[in-house]
């Protein structure tokens, strides 16, 4: 899964038959920011304010709002974008100022499903890495030289605990380094 590298808010405008498109997107990484981010982009003038969101990387949730748009034509296809392009703790908010043309349902769906895909193309992307919790158990004559390699790979020390002969350490880390931690304790 990715998403957005920083928290910083991409915006770009689309013009279809006189309607302005103006499609938000933003990293949120909570239930709480994704509503203080509508709450704040949301245009209060515009005729509609749809979005879709994804949060979460192993309890995902999300959703979306059509907000006035006919059933399925916005909020869904918005989603269907943040899921084709795999991402997560996400929002895309798409805003449209209705320009006196009607569109019909299915030009209104690619509409949103354009403008939503063009903002996922200039936003900056990384992929998520997923924290694991590990224990490991040493004798405590190696102690320099694990400490050493966790600080080396900015491995978080959670708590130490202490025998006569032996140390437990309690980690969190990336899964790409389990490997290299299991290796080093050999």
């Amino acid at each position: 899964m990715k998403t957005i590298k920083t928290k910083m808010v991409y915006s770009e405008t689309t013009e279809i038959k006189k309607s302005k498109f103006i499609c938000t997107a933003f990293q949120v990484n909570s239930k709480e920011e994704l509503e203080q981010f509508l709450k704040d982009f949301s245009l209060k003038d515009a005729r509609h304010n749809c979005y879709a969101y994804k949060i979460g990387a192993k309890n995902v949730f999300g959703g979306y709002s059509d907000d006035g748009e006919p059933k399925g034509t916005a909020g869904k296809p918005i989603f269907n974008v943040i899921e084709k392009n795999n991402l997560t703790n996400i929002c895309v908010l798409v805003t449209r100022y209705f320009g006196g043309i009607k569109l019909g349902a299915g030009p209104l769906t690619r509409a949103y499903t354009s403008s939503a895909a063009n903002i996922i193309k200039i936003v900056e992307l990384e992929e998520i890495k997923e924290i694991n919790s590990l224990s490991i158990t040493f004798k405590i004559n190696n102690i320099k030289d694990i400490e050493l390699f966790l600080s080396k790979n900015n491995i978080e020390i959670m708590n130490k605990t202490f025998n006569e002969s032996l140390c437990i350490f309690e980690l969190n880390t990336f899964e790409e380094t389990l490997l290299e931690i299991k290796h080093l304790l050999n």
